[in-house]
């Protein structure tokens, strides 16, 4: 494996799955210790956290966390 790759980018360069961690919402990420200014650029997946309390990624911008919608299934 490459001395200079980052664990993280060699994984993805491997094709190892890459987890990313999972909270109920927003106020259990925070409760973790997992806040946006402690991660910025951090991807969290919330599993009740979006709008209408359906399943939804977040992304850190140092302040807040930005909810990315998960749409329909890949085809």
């Amino acid at each position: 494996m490459g001395k200079d790759i980052p664990r993280g980018l060699e994984k993805i360069r491997t094709g190892e799955q890459i987890q990313i961690p999972t909270f109920t919402n927003v106020a259990a990420a925070t409760a973790a210790g997992v806040t946006a200014a402690k991660f910025p650029r951090r991807i969290i997946h919330l599993s009740a956290g979006g709008t209408g309390a359906v399943a939804c990624l977040a992304i850190s911008d140092g302040t807040n966390w930005k909810q990315v919608a998960i749409g329909a299934n890949a085809i």
